[in-house]
C-alpha cells in the first residue's frame, strides 16, 4: 500500500512558502504580506515557517531572487540578437505578465527604497541584468559598425520594459503581450536598424 502522507523536503516547503508569499504580495501588497496569510496560503502552521526562514525579510529576499531569476539565467544561444529575444520573451510571457505578479513586483519595488538588504540584492540583480543586455547590444553595434551609446540604450530598454509592466498593471486592457513585445523590438530596431526581422517581431 502507498503511504497516505508524504513528508516534503525542506526545498519543497521553502518553494511553497515562496509561491505563497508571491500570491500574498499580488493580492494585497506589503500589507497582505503577513506571516498568518503566508502560512494560510501555503497550508502550513505558523510555527513551521520559522524552520525554513528566520524572518519575513529573509523570505522576501528569496522571493525577489526567485522573481528575478529568469532575467540573469545563462542564455541558450551565443547570438546576441537571440539572447535579447529570450529576455523579451521572458519579460512578457503569460506568467510574468500576469496582473497579480505585476502587483507583487510593485510591492517589492516599494520596499527596495527602504530595506537595505533588499536594495543590495536589487542592485546586484539589476547590475547582472544590465550587464547581460549591454553585452548583447555592444556585440550587435560592433557587428554592424554602429556608433551607439550602449549604456544609454540599455537603460532605455530596461526602462521601456519596466514602464510597460507598470502601464499594464494599471491599465491591463490598454495593450496586449504581443503589443508589448513589438514595442520592444521597435525600440531596438530604431537604435540598431532592422536587426530583428518582421517575422520575429510579430510572431507572438
Amino acid at each position: 500500500m502507498k503511504a497516505r502522507y508524504q513528508r516534503k523536503s525542506q526545498k519543497q516547503r521553502q518553494q511553497e512558502l515562496i509561491d505563497a508569499g508571491i500570491r500574498c504580495l499580488g493580492e494585497g501588497g506589503m500589507s497582505g504580506f503577513t506571516i498568518d496569510r503566508i502560512c494560510q496560503q501555503a497550508g502550513i502552521s505558523r510555527g513551521l515557517i520559522n524552520h525554513h526562514f528566520k524572518t519575513k525579510d529573509e523570505l522576501l529576499l528569496r522571493i525577489y531572487d526567485r522573481m528575478t531569476e529568469h532575467l540573469v539565467l545563462a542564455p541558450t544561444s551565443i547570438e546576441p540578437t537571440t539572447q535579447l529575444q529570450e529576455i523579451i520573451d521572458a519579460s512578457f510571457d503569460d506568467n510574468t505578465f500576469e496582473k497579480s505578479n505585476l502587483r507583487a513586483w510593485l510591492a517589492i519595488w516599494g520596499q527596495v527604497a527602504t530595506e537595505q538588504s533588499l536594495r543590495s540584492l536589487h542592485e546586484q540583480r539589476y547590475g547582472e541584468y544590465k550587464k547581460r543586455i549591454s553585452a548583447c547590444l555592444r556585440k550587435i553595434a560592433k557587428a554592424n559598425s554602429l556608433d551607439v551609446n550602449v549604456g544609454s540604450v540599455a537603460r532605455q530598454f530596461i526602462a521601456l520594459i519596466d514602464g510597460l509592466w507598470l502601464e499594464y498593471c494599471l491599465h491591463s486592457h490598454s495593450f496586449s503581450l504581443k503589443t508589448a513585445r513589438r514595442d520592444c523590438y521597435a525600440f531596438l530596431n530604431a537604435s540598431f536598424g532592422e536587426t530583428w526581422a518582421e517575422e520575429v517581431t510579430s510572431s507572438k
